[in-house]
């Protein structure tokens, strides 16, 4: 057989199209059939457990589920027949019986569960069949969703998504019989899983709401929630995210299926902790009097701004930029760069050396698909950034994809490694194992951070060449994948926006009399800085500090001036990933209190 080959069969009568390997459902719904399905989902291996997509072929007395038959060439194929129809509705009749399914106090009622939405299509108004009610527990102990085996069909779609997609295979099915649900683990609560990473996509993949967002219960049917299709800031991969909001809220996010970056697969940043952890907003512009900040107008806070930068003509002038800031600020920045006499992005630990010659990796996210070996050089990316870790591994349980980590620190990565080593010996014998680990690999892929770029990491990078070149069979490594911690670093840094991890040193060179930081919206709203030796006496030593930033913090408590920032949901325009794709921001919701965008900030002040 030769794969993509195109066949022909009739389904429903209709002359059909498909392709040599494509199974029935995948033919009749690229040609406009829709035969319904519980337990399948595109993206991952089919189940056929829950029987709703059985079809007649002809020539077999047997119904079968097209979720998992291949097409034949010629073939009858029968998608709606009385037969059929009586099937599924006994199908799930006795799917409502076997669990406790109570629709009005459910948090997918109305619209949002995939059972539910079946039994109105078959008009199924009652059960013929005897309830079992079993006493099935509710698990609420994980941090951000619950597991009530109450609603549960096991479908096992939470399952395979945990397997296949996340990589973790937290999840599973425990017991016999009509005992049979899903397990934590070993059969622990979500609370006390090791394995767990809390990305969500169990839940999104739930077709009922046995899988449910805490923090999203009851807060609104999401069939009646306004969608917007917009950007993770979190990190520098850019996942896509689908915002649902009601009366300015946030109801609940999702990946976006249509990502070219993610495929709708999100970490555990991107998919809760973006609108689930609460953060001290900043509503009002503020200015400080008498020692204490008072909420005051934009008008107050603007010129109170233009005339401290007045008064520090005879000193030097500074800004720091948060390098989550979008594109469009970026370019502000460049208008008003003659303003000031330095202007520098704060980055994380050892990110400088990485920012300096900016490169994007170029259609990275598939080339770690199409990858036969991995090599983390100095990468954290179980910390920084979960989509890229989920792709590792993926990689090495699903592909047998040889796996290398290199001069970075411990995480959950080491337990799928072939070689693991936080600190690296120049040892001949450690590199003679790195030979036979990569011996074989024909399509390597080198992913390094920030800790890749110091001495121990150019030595590293050196050996690793020679091993690659020399014993990999004639290979050579593919261009390498430079995965940054923050967010729009890369762009900022080409736009020629210095970056600058020693804060105290870079504020010592010159006294500043006037500093203004645009922390956007800086998790911590930008205390970090706050963090590195001497840079609180720094502050406390310049005339006036103005801080731009979405969330109080310890940084805002030095300011002499607060100006509000507009946070990730609130903002339009696009960020650059570090692939070099530039990718959309669309605002879910209006900016909250006063708050405005960085950009219109700037432009405001410095008009």
């Amino acid at each position: 057989m030769i794969a993509g080959k195109e066949i022909s069969l009739t389904i429903d009568g209709k002359p059909c199209k498909g392709a040599l390997g494509q199974t029935i459902l995948q033919v009749a719904g690229d040609n406009g059939i829709e035969i319904p399905t519980l337990c399948y989902l595109k993206n991952l291996s089919p189940w056929g457990g829950c029987r709703m997509c059985i079809v007649e072929v002809q020539g077999s007395p047997k119904v079968v589920p097209a979720c998992s038959t291949p097409a034949t060439d010629g073939s009858t194929v029968i998608t709606n027949s009385e037969r059929l129809q009586g099937l599924r509705r006994l199908t799930l009749e006795l799917l409502f019986s076997e669990r406790n399914h109570f629709c009005p106090i459910c948090p997918m009622n109305k619209g949002d569960c995939d059972l539910q939405q079946q039994a109105y299509g078959f008009g199924i108004d009652s059960i013929r069949y005897p309830y079992l009610y079993p006493a099935l527990l509710v698990d609420v102990s994980g941090k951000y969703f619950g597991l009530d085996h109450n609603r549960c069909i096991l479908c096992t779609r939470c399952v395979r998504t945990c397997d296949e997609i996340e990589g973790v295979h937290t999840l599973d099915i425990g017991n016999r019989g009509v005992k049979n649900q899903i397990v934590v683990d070993l059969n622990v609560m979500f609370g006390a899983s090791t394995t767990c990473t809390s990305c969500g996509a169990c839940v999104a993949a739930c077709p009922t709401g046995a899988l449910f967002d805490k923090s999203a219960a009851f807060h609104g049917p999401l069939s009646r929630c306004q969608q917007v299709r917009t950007t993770c800031t979190e990190c520098p991969v850019g996942c896509g995210l689908v915002v649902y909001t009601k009366d300015n809220r946030i109801v609940d996010v999702f990946g976006d299926a249509e990502s070219t970056v993610s495929r709708g697969h999100l970490c555990r940043r991107g998919r809760y902790e973006t609108w689930v952890e609460p953060r001290p907003r900043i509503l009002r512009p503020m200015v400080r009097r008498d020692g204490h900040l008072v909420p005051t107008s934009w008008g107050d806070a603007v010129h109170t701004v233009k005339t401290l930068i007045s008064a520090s003509n005879h000193g030097q002038n500074a800004m720091l930029v948060s390098p989550r800031v979008t594109n469009e600020t970026m370019r502000t920045l460049q208008k008003i760069g003659l303003r000031f006499d330095h202007i520098g992005m704060f980055v994380a630990d050892k990110e400088s050396a990485l920012c300096t010659s900016p490169e994007f990796s170029t259609d990275a996210m598939k080339r770690l698909d199409d990858a036969d070996g991995m090599i983390l050089l100095g990468a954290q990316p179980s910390r920084e950034q979960g989509v890229v870790a989920a792709k590792i591994r993926v990689a090495v349980r699903k592909r047998g994809v040889k796996l290398v980590i290199l001069n970075s620190r411990r995480s959950d990565l080491d337990a799928y490694a072939d070689i693991s080593a936080p600190i690296v010996t120049l040892e001949r014998k450690f590199w003679n194992r790195v030979g036979e680990v990569l011996g074989n690999v024909k399509r390597p892929v080198l992913i390094y951070g920030a800790a890749a770029m110091t001495a121990v990491g150019v030595t590293i990078l050196d050996r690793l060449t020679k091993v690659l070149t020399s014993q990999c069979n004639g290979g050579e490594m593919l261009a390498p994948i430079q995965l940054p911690t923050s967010t729009n670093s890369l762009a900022l840094a080409a736009g020629g926006v210095e970056p600058v991890e020693d804060i105290s040193t870079w504020l010592g060179v010159q006294p500043v009399n006037f500093l203004y930081v645009v922390a956007s919206d800086e998790p911590d709203g930008g205390a970090r800085l706050l963090k590195e030796p001497h840079v609180r006496a720094f502050l406390e030593q310049i005339d006036c500090v103005v801080v731009q930033a979405s969330y109080e913090s310890a940084l805002t408590d030095v300011a002499r001036v607060v100006l509000p920032s507009a946070i990730w949901c609130e903002k339009n325009g696009s960020v650059t990933n570090f692939e070099g794709r530039a990718l959309p921001l669309r605002a879910a919701l209006a900016p909250s209190g006063e708050a405005r965008e960085d950009n219109i900030v700037l432009e405001t002040v410095f008009a």
